[in-house]
C-alpha cells in the first residue's frame, strides 16, 4: 500500500470523481477511499451507491459497504445496512440472463455471423457489469472471429483494451493498441488514434519505461478526444500526466517544441492552469516557484490511482533537472544563494548535488565544501571542436559519394522510378 494522504490540498472529490464514467470511476474512488483518511467515508459512500446503481458486482458492493462500515466505525458513527435485496435479486438476474446468452450462443451456428458477434458482446458486457473480467474477456476475444468490417474490428479491440486496463493487464493492452493501429480505414482517424495514444501513455507509466515515452504519447494526442474518453482518462488526466512526464524526462528545447509550442496540448492545459504556470515557470528558470508549486499538489497527484506509484521518482527527476539546469550557465555557484533559490538548506543541497556529480554524472564540477562555493569542469573546447570537425567531414564525403553514385546510375539509366 502507498503513502496515506491524510487530506488532498486541492482535490474536490465531487468535481473530481464526476471527470469519469464506468468502472473507472469506482476504482479511482475506491483508490481515493484506501489512500486518503479525510475523504475514505465520502469515497466509499459514493462507490457503493455508484455500484448499485450502474453494475451487477454484488461482491464488489459487498466489500465496498464492509470498508465502509469499518471507517464509519472508526469514527464512531453508525454503520451503514447491507441491502440483502439488491444483492439477492441482482444473483438472480445475473444467473438468468448469463444462461439464457450461453444458450443463444450454443446454437450459434444456426445464427448469422453478425448475431453471432452480437451475442457475444452482449454478454461480454453482462459479466463486465457483473465484474467477471476474466469472462468477460473471453467473450470479446471470441467476438473478433465474427468481425466483419474495421469498425468491428476497433470495436472489438477497444472492448477487449478497457478490460484489460481494468485488470491492469498493461502487455495485453499495448498488443491491442498496435491491433487498433494496424486495422484499416479507421473512421475518424484523428480522434481514434488520440485515443489509442491515451492508452499506450498508461502502458508505459505501468510497465515503468523511460517517462519521455508517456510525455510523448500524450503530447500527440488530438484535442478532439477531449472527454469522450472518460473511461479511461480524462481530458485533465492528459494535461496532468503530460505535464509532469515531460517536466522530468525532456530538455529545455524539446519543452519548447514539443509542449510549449504544441496547439492540442495547450488546450488541455487550459482545464488545469496550475500545470500550464509549472512549464512556464520551470522554461523561465523559476525554479523556486516551479517546485513550490508541484509540491503543493504533491497529495493531490498521489491520490491518482495510475501516477501515485510515480509521483516520488518524478518529483524527484524534475527538481535534480532544475539543479542540473541552474548551474549549466556559471562557472562557479554560490551554494548559498543556490540553497536560497531551491528553498532547501547548504547541507541537504550539497548532498543532492554530490549525488549528481558523483553518481549519475549529471553535472561536470566539483564543490569546495569549506567555501560552499561549486566549481564547474572545464571542458577542453578545443578537443570538441576537433571531434565535430572529423564528424562533419565524414558526413560531407558521405554524402558526395551517395551523389556521385545517383549520377552514374543516372547516366546508366538505372534509377528505379
Amino acid at each position: 500500500m502507498s503513502e496515506v494522504i491524510e487530506q488532498p490540498t486541492h482535490l474536490e472529490f465531487e468535481s473530481y470523481i464526476n471527470n469519469y464514467t464506468g468502472r473507472t470511476a469506482i476504482d479511482r474512488a475506491l483508490f481515493i477511499a484506501e489512500h486518503c483518511r479525510g475523504l475514505q467515508v465520502e469515497a466509499y459512500t459514493w462507490a457503493a451507491n455508484e455500484i448499485k446503481k450502474t453494475t451487477h458486482d454484488t461482491e464488489k458492493y459487498s466489500a465496498c459497504v464492509k470498508n465502509l462500515n469499518t471507517a464509519l466505525q472508526a469514527r464512531g458513527k453508525p454503520v451503514v445496512e447491507l441491502d440483502q435485496a439488491w444483492i439477492g435479486t441482482t444473483n438472480r438476474e445475473n444467473k438468468v440472463n448469463i444462461e439464457q446468452l450461453e444458450n443463444e450462443l450454443k446454437g450459434s451456428k444456426t445464427l448469422l455471423k453478425e448475431n453471432t458477434r452480437d451475442g457475444l458482446n452482449r454478454l461480454g458486457e453482462l459479466y463486465h457489469r457483473c465484474g467477471d473480467l476474466a469472462n468477460a474477456l473471453k467473450s470479446y476475444v471470441r467476438s473478433r472471429d465474427y468481425c466483419s468490417n474495421s469498425e468491428q474490428l476497433l470495436e472489438m479491440c477497444f472492448r477487449v483494451i478497457q478490460v484489460n486496463i481494468d485488470q491492469e493487464n498493461f502487455t495485453h493492452v499495448s498488443s491491442y493498441v498496435a491491433r487498433a493501429e494496424a486495422t484499416p480505414n479507421l473512421p475518424k482517424k484523428d480522434l481514434i488514434q488520440a485515443k489509442l495514444d491515451s492508452c499506450r501513455a498508461l502502458v508505459h507509466l505501468h510497465q515503468y519505461e523511460p517517462y519521455n515515452k508517456a510525455a510523448d504519447a500524450l503530447m500527440g494526442v488530438s484535442f478532439e478526444m477531449n472527454n469522450t474518453f472518460n473511461g479511461v482518462l480524462s481530458a485533465n488526466d492528459v494535461a496532468i500526466y503530460g505535464t509532469l512526464c515531460a517536466l522530468a524526462s525532456y530538455s529545455r528545447q524539446q519543452l519548447r517544441t514539443k509542449v510549449m509550442s504544441n496547439s492540442a496540448f495547450k488546450s488541455y492545459l487550459e482545464l488545469e492552469p496550475q500545470m500550464r504556470e509549472m512549464i512556464e515557470t520551470f522554461y523561465d528558470s523559476k525554479y523556486a516557484t516551479c517546485l513550490e508549486l508541484l509540491e503543493s499538489y504533491r497529495n493531490d497527484f498521489m491520490l491518482d490511482i495510475h501516477l501515485a506509484p510515480h509521483i516520488p521518482k518524478l518529483f524527484k527527476l524534475i527538481r535534480e533537472k532544475a539543479m542540473v539546469q541552474y548551474c549549466i550557465p556559471f562557472s562557479t555557484v554560490d551554494l548559498n544563494r543556490m540553497a536560497v533559490a531551491f528553498h532547501t538548506d547548504v547541507t541537504t543541497l550539497q548532498n543532492e548535488l554530490t549525488e549528481l556529480i558523483g553518481r549519475d554524472h549529471r553535472i561536470a564540477a566539483r564543490i569546495d565544501s569549506h567555501q560552499k562555493i561549486l566549481y564547474a569542469k572545464k571542458r577542453d573546447q578545443r578537443h570538441r571542436a576537433l571531434r565535430q570537425s572529423i564528424q562533419a567531414g565524414i558526413d560531407y564525403e558521405k554524402s558526395n559519394k551517395a551523389l556521385m553514385l545517383r549520377l552514374k546510375l543516372l547516366s546508366a539509366d538505372m534509377i528505379v522510378k
